[in-house]
């Protein structure tokens, strides 16, 4: 991708990240987000087929920014086995940076992950990247799943605790986004006393403002 292009693409993140933060992104149209970007409508059809295909777009954007930063932080670490605790440092910094995107994205993700959200879901979106980042971890440093279950090979009970982690994650997410007396800091103890132990957790406690747009709509 050129740097016009490049440019082009924030601009357009930008502006479906706004205007989306303020209405249902299947209300929104490729025109009204293309001018608000202040390009071409032709332009928007370059980097995505609908607004909600470039709201999806543009908050993987961040996520995948957070990954790579997990997986920079893995290799810091050094090669398996990597000491718990460090391991658990890097997951809980790590973990703080999704909630702390999702507390910027509120609006967003109060919308896209409760019962309305139809094809504009975001369930899907924020699962995959949390079994994506578990992988990542099992993968890097061989943590994140220690569970044997007698008959069962130790590859599917890894992919099952996968997914019970990231779907399970996505829901305490919504029931957060639900309740605006839990800051950040405050639901990621909630979060840290529902995990499983054999999951590597520990969390920081942050003075990080929680989702202002929790109260908001």
């Amino acid at each position: 991708m050129d740097p016009r292009q490049q440019r082009s693409r924030a601009r357009l993140h930008a502006a479906v990240l706004a205007l989306a933060a303020d209405r249902p992104v299947g209300e929104l149209t490729a025109t009204a987000v293309a001018a608000q970007a202040g390009v071409h409508r032709s332009t928007f059809y370059e980097h995505a087929s609908s607004p909600v295909d470039l709201l999806q777009a543009a908050l993987l954007a961040e996520l995948d920014l957070l990954r790579a930063r997990l997986r920079d932080d893995l290799a810091d670490a050094g090669p398996a086995p990597v000491a718990t605790d460090v391991v658990a440092r890097v997951v809980g910094e790590a973990t703080e940076g999704v909630l702390e995107h999702v507390a910027r994205h509120a609006a967003l993700y109060r919308r896209g992950l409760g019962p309305t959200g139809g094809a504009a879901s975001l369930h899907g979106l924020l699962s995959a990247h949390f079994q994506e980042s578990s992988r990542l971890l099992q993968r890097l440093v061989g943590a994140g799943v220690d569970v044997s279950v007698p008959g069962v090979a130790d590859p599917v009970v890894a992919d099952v605790a996968t997914r019970f982690i990231a779907d399970g994650t996505v829901g305490a997410i919504e029931g957060w986004l639900r309740e605006p007396s839990l800051d950040v800091r405050r639901f990621l103890e909630v979060y840290r006393r529902l995990l499983p132990p054999w999951w590597p957790l520990t969390v920081s406690t942050p003075d990080v403002d929680g989702p202002e747009a929790a109260a908001e709509d």
